[in-house]
């Protein structure tokens, strides 16, 4: 990537940061609860890329959305990500005692301190997208992603995925599909709900939505050693730049996107 889309990419985390920090200072994050308030605070707050939430300011950007209204939806996102990070890593669950290099939060404050502040997590994603200023044009899409932000996590979703990763016999494709995709279809959710588009275009941006899932975590794939050849990666990076091409120029902040990903992989960086 450019150092110009570098820029840009720091200059969107930062916004996405800033947002997600006053929500974690907001009311219904404190009083009694404080070292849960903290433990929230350390599993969203730090070292992130921030895929999500710019995914959505990104297609806000291409399709004409308004970007406050997008900005509280994206974070929402990242909110929900974030929890479901804090359960997989914990001892009944992957076990993992790192994340963002540093501490998991059950390390860091305690298994049950995590559980709390992962359902803190999940109460402020659903809450912070209807709290706030919003005119009666724009109310029933954001109860609409509202729901759609819990519908993810239910047992057809996110819970269903990581039952399947705790079996040891499924396949990896299958949990992309129910781990990852569901997050990405919210940001392009998010990016594109506030929009008027035509029928085409939604179906399109679906389709580039779970394909981009799919890409990141491949790429994942490729850093951990899980996945050998680059080829499927290249691929599905072929196939994300069609899904776009109908948006014409103004697609460009999505193709640098998936720059992005194909930066990610060290050996595909010098071809």
């Amino acid at each position: 990537m450019s150092l110009s889309h570098t820029a840009d990419l720091q200059l969107e985390r930062i916004a996405v940061n800033e947002f997600l920090n006053q929500l974690l200072c907001g009311e219904g994050t404190g009083g009694d609860s404080s070292i849960v308030q903290d433990a929230m605070r350390y599993a969203v707050l730090g070292a992130a890329q921030r895929v999500r939430p710019i995914l959505a300011l990104r297609i806000a950007q291409m399709v004409q959305a308004p970007t406050e209204l997008t900005l509280r939806l994206a974070a929402s996102v990242e909110l929900l990500h974030c929890a479901s990070l804090v359960v997989d890593d914990l001892p009944c669950m992957d076990d993992s005692p790192y994340r963002r290099d540093k501490e998991s939060v059950h390390v860091k404050f305690g298994e049950a301190t995590a559980i709390l502040a992962a359902f803190g997590l999940v109460a402020l994603a659903a809450r912070s997208v209807l709290e706030g200023p919003c005119t009666e044009r724009y109310r029933s899409r954001m109860v609409e992603f509202q729901i759609a932000l819990l519908r993810s996590l239910d047992c057809s979703g996110l819970i269903a995925g990581q039952a399947l990763d705790l079996q040891c016999n499924t396949s990896s494709s299958a949990i992309s599909e129910l781990k990852t995709v569901p997050l990405f279809n919210l940001s392009v959710m998010a990016g594109s709900l506030l929009a008027d588009l035509q029928a085409n275009e939604r179906a399109l941006l679906n389709c580039f939505g779970r394909e981009f899932g799919l890409a990141f975590q491949m790429s994942d794939d490729l850093l951990d050693g899980e996945m050998v050849s680059p080829e499927p990666f290249e691929e599905k990076l072929s196939t994300l730049r069609a899904a776009i091409r109908p948006f014409g120029p103004a697609s460009a902040p999505l193709e640098n996107l998936i720059d992005y990903l194909h930066a990610r992989i060290p050996a595909l960086r010098v071809r």
